[in-house]
Formats: structure tokens, C-alpha cells, sequence
């Protein structure tokens, strides 16, 4: 392994290469290898800029950008949205991270200013490493991963709390100013923004920041380990920046990073104390007022729940099949949990109502008015994926405390 050594710059610019830059900067040594690693925004002019500057003043054989392989793909690709299949999405059941990825992705876009899109000093890096023969190496972990390890390590009601954060991201319309935008680079800044959330969410905040510090840091450690490295330019936003210094200097293990969370022993008893719960409440039900008061406890469970699963696909305005379907799902998934009402109300959307290409590009402007949740067929799918669930969750809590009152 190539022994690692610190310089004594300072975090914005260094003496020892002619780039100058206000942007946080550091030049850091792996063995004999160069690493200069530019901090970013990544919505700013000035940091697209110093990308290009900085390329310009090394010569880099090698350029490392904060992107995993799939979002390397979507960078480059023009055309990669259209071959999304977002039917495939919801059937293997990946429409919570599709969903956060492009809540995140959206809320990113409208701090864009002019010209500028989100990851255009990453576009800037690889446009600039192809013309010069520079090696490309993605050094993030892929976005899948980061997001599961992420919602793995919280509760259900946690998952709701950050989702509705998530959601609220979205109706988020004043402006960022431009110098706004460049006192995000400032380290102090970023880290603020996470040492506000609660403690118990402190799990996400390990793996979002955290956990990447290390990834990044042991990918662009074995890019400059290669024999032919010479000099490396590494491309990160600016709240990686010191994390990445403290971690370069240690070997990391990125099998562990990149684990996937398993299904926790919660998860498969809750799967069974569902169903369990209301054959019991029916059970209990029927012995002690008798057959016809079970079946009107049954009566009630499949007219409620399928009532409001279809009323939350009907003010979601979504096809009637699907309004047909969330309703005959709703009262079975009771008892058969795997079965979820607006996840087959989603896939039954997706198919019949295949979004366009400029659905996804226009997310960010389409979620600035109310009616553009529904005009919006990206948008409109999860509508039709949420509400119909919402309904049959509230659905449950009324047949219960209904079960409940029958008893006592």
C-alpha cells in the first residue's frame, strides 16, 4: 500500500500548484501521487469554474468525481430518463427510494440559478477528463445503497417524520441567492444543518455524511494508489471536503460501507401481528356477541377500508382500473400484509399512465403549483401510490376502535 503523506496547506489553496481559488481546496499526497480534492457546490457558477480551472492548472491523469456508477450514467446519458421503467420500479418494490432520490434531486434543481443545473461542475470534471484522456473514476457509493442504509436504521414513524421533511422540500419556492448559495461551500454551514436535527435521527446523518466521508475518501485513495497516477483531481462537494482529509490517511473497508441493511426481527413480527390482530378482534367478536356481529365486523372492515383506498385513488384522479384495484386490495391486505393497496394502485398507474421524458425534467417547476402535483404524471403515479395507502392505514384505525367498541 502506497504510504500516505500530509501537506501543510491550507484548506483553500496551496503553494505548491499555480491553481488559485476562493473555493475550499486541498492538495493532499498518496505516496508520490497528487491529490488535489476541490470542494463544490453543486449549483454554483463559480464552483463550475473553479472545476475548469483547476483541470486547466494540473493536468490531471486522473479526475475522481463525487457520483456513483448509475448517476455517472444519468450525467453523461441524455436520453437516460427515457429508458427508466418506472412500472419496473414499483414492481420490485423501489418506489420509496426512487421517490426520496427524486424529492432530493428536485429540491437540488430549484436552487439552480441561469444556466446552471445541479452537477454541472461534476459534468464540467468528466467533459473536461474525457477531452484530455484523464482517467474517469465515480468515487461515490451508489445512491441505492446510501438510501437503504439510511431508512434501515430508523423507526416506521421516523421514516414518516423525514419523509414529510422530504415532501415539505418540495413546495420550498423563494429563490437562493447567488451568494447564498456560495456560503453553502463554507464546512461550517453544512454542518450546522445536520447538528439541527433531533439526536435520534444522528443515525442518518452517520450514514448521508458521514459514511460517505470515508467511501470517498478509500475510493480516491485506491485512484491515486494506481501505478500510472501521477496526479489526481478530485471533484466532492464542499461538506466532504474535511471529512475526506481526516479519513485519506486510513485504509477503509468498503465491503462493510456498502452492506445492506437485512430485514430486522420488527419487521417480520409486525408482519404477523397484523393479521393476527384483527382475526383475533373477529374471533373475539363473534364468540362473544355471536356469528352475524362477526360478520358485520367484517362487513364493516371490507366497506371501510376499501371506501377510503378508493376515495384516496379517486381524489389522486387515478385510473379507474386503479381506483378498482385499490379498493379490492385494501380489505385483503389485512390479512395478508405483503399486499398493499397503493403499492398495486402504483403499479397499476405506472403501467397504464407511463410518464414522459419532460415529466421528470420538469418535477422541480412542476411542484411550485398545486394542480402540477396532479398535471405532472412522475408526481401523479406517487399521488396514486400515497393517498390509496393513506386511506387503508386510516381505514385500519377506524376498524379497530369500531372492533374495540363492539367488544366493550
Amino acid at each position: 500500500m502506497a504510504s500516505i503523506k500530509k501537506t501543510t496547506s491550507k484548506p483553500k489553496t496551496s503553494r505548491k500548484t499555480p491553481f488559485v481559488t476562493e473555493e475550499p481546496y486541498r492538495l493532499e499526497y498518496v505516496g508520490k501521487t497528487e491529490v488535489h480534492i476541490l470542494g463544490t457546490a453543486h449549483v454554483s457558477e463559480i464552483s463550475v469554474k473553479a472545476v475548469e480551472d483547476l483541470i486547466d492548472a494540473v493536468h490531471p491523469d486522473t479526475v475522481c468525481i463525487e457520483l456513483c456508477e448509475s448517476r455517472m450514467k444519468s450525467v453523461e446519458d441524455p436520453d437516460y430518463m427515457k429508458k427508466l421503467d418506472i412500472f419496473k420500479v414499483f414492481k420490485e418494490r423501489k418506489m420509496w427510494l426512487l421517490l426520496s432520490s427524486l424529492i432530493l434531486s428536485s429540491f437540488q434543481k430549484k436552487m439552480g440559478h441561469g444556466s446552471v443545473r445541479p452537477g454541472d461542475e461534476m459534468r464540467k470534471a468528466i467533459q473536461l477528463g474525457r477531452k484530455s484522456d484523464s482517467r474517469i473514476v465515480p468515487v461515490d457509493r451508489e445512491i441505492q445503497t446510501t438510501l437503504k442504509r439510511a431508512w434501515g436504521n430508523v423507526s416506521f414513524f421516523s421514516k414518516m417524520y423525514l419523509f414529510s421533511a422530504l415532501i415539505t422540500s418540495l413546495f420550498v419556492k423563494e429563490d437562493v441567492s447567488s451568494e447564498k448559495i456560495e456560503e453553502m461551500k463554507s464546512e461550517d454551514i453544512l454542518k450546522d444543518l445536520f447538528s439541527q436535527i433531533p439526536k435520534k435521527y444522528e443515525s442518518i446523518k452517520h450514514v448521508i455524511i458521514d459514511e460517505r466521508d470515508q467511501y470517498l475518501a478509500e475510493k480516491i485513495r485506491r485512484a491515486a494508489s494506481d501505478p500510472k497516477a501521477k496526479k489526481v483531481v478530485a471533484v466532492v462537494g464542499a461538506g466532504h471536503l474535511q471529512g475526506i482529509i481526516n479519513h485519506i490517511q486510513h485504509e477503509h473497508d468498503l465491503a462493510v460501507l456498502d452492506e445492506v441493511p437485512k430485514r430486522k426481527w420488527q419487521d417480520t413480527v409486525s408482519l404477523i401481528a397484523y393479521p393476527l390482530f384483527f382475526a383475533g378482534l373477529f374471533a373475539s367478536i363473534t364468540w362473544s356477541q355471536g356469528r352475524d356481529a362477526g360478520t358485520e365486523f367484517l362487513y364493516q372492515l371490507v366497506l371501510i377500508k376499501a371506501g377510503l383506498a378508493a376515495l384516496g385513488a379517486l381524489i389522486a384522479f387515478a385510473h379507474p382500473l386503479s381506483i378498482l384495484l385499490a379498493a379490492v386490495v385494501a380489505p385483503i391486505g389485512t390479512f395478508i400484509p405483503i399486499l398493499k393497496a397503493g403499492w398495486v394502485a402504483g403499479l397499476s398507474e405506472s403501467y397504464l399512465r407511463k410518464p414522459y421524458v419532460e415529466d421528470f425534467e420538469n418535477i422541480a417547476t412542476d411542484t411550485e403549483t398545486f394542480s402540477g402535483f396532479w398535471k405532472n404524471r412522475v408526481i401523479h403515479i406517487f399521488l396514486v401510490f400515497l393517498l390509496p395507502q393513506l386511506g387503508s392505514s386510516f381505514g385500519s384505525i377506524i376498524v379497530a376502535w369500531k372492533g374495540f367498541q363492539q367488544i366493550f
